[in-house]
């Protein structure tokens, strides 16, 4: 089996993409950009854009404004690492990838993409998924425990 890719991202960093994530009732997402440091993904810098919709099971990019985005990324020789997104629901099986949700990694990762999919449920649940190969996730610092390969709790939740 195909070693997976290595991404890393801190404690502090998911938390505060949490808060952001649930900050109301409506679902969230947004692009996450970081440095590239041996093999390993670092996950730590948010790369927003405008939406065209958003609601309590849904939200919808506006696809001027992420293709903009992904222009300046290249322009400063970033990649897409990640795209963060919010579920409503609570427990492990919130963070479950809907079919819109495959879909669009799919898209991703036949166009060569080294995005992770990362889906957050309202208490704190965190699952990293890549649909070609196995992830492999380090997490640097505390109030984040893993709860399964890939899946993890944010603790200490305000």
């Amino acid at each position: 089996m195909p070693r997976g890719r290595r991404y890393a991202a801190s404690s502090l960093f998911l938390h505060e993409s949490f808060k952001k994530l649930t900050a109301d009732q409506d679902e969230q997402f947004f692009f996450v950009t970081g440095t590239e440091i041996e093999g390993t993904l670092v996950l730590d810098q948010w790369a927003e854009f405008a939406h065209q919709k958003r609601s309590v099971v849904g939200v919808t990019a506006d696809t001027r404004s992420t293709h903009s985005l992904l222009i300046k990324l290249e322009k400063f020789g970033h990649r897409l690492l990640a795209h963060f997104h919010s579920h409503p629901g609570k427990g492990v099986e919130a963070t479950r990838p809907s079919g819109t949700d495959r879909r669009f990694q799919e898209r991703l990762e036949s166009a060569g993409h080294v995005a992770v999919m990362v889906i957050f449920s309202r208490d704190g649940f965190v699952r990293f998924v890549r649909l070609d190969q196995s992830v492999e996730v380090q997490i640097h610092g505390q109030g984040v425990e893993e709860h399964e390969p890939g899946i993890y709790r944010l603790t200490n939740l305000d």
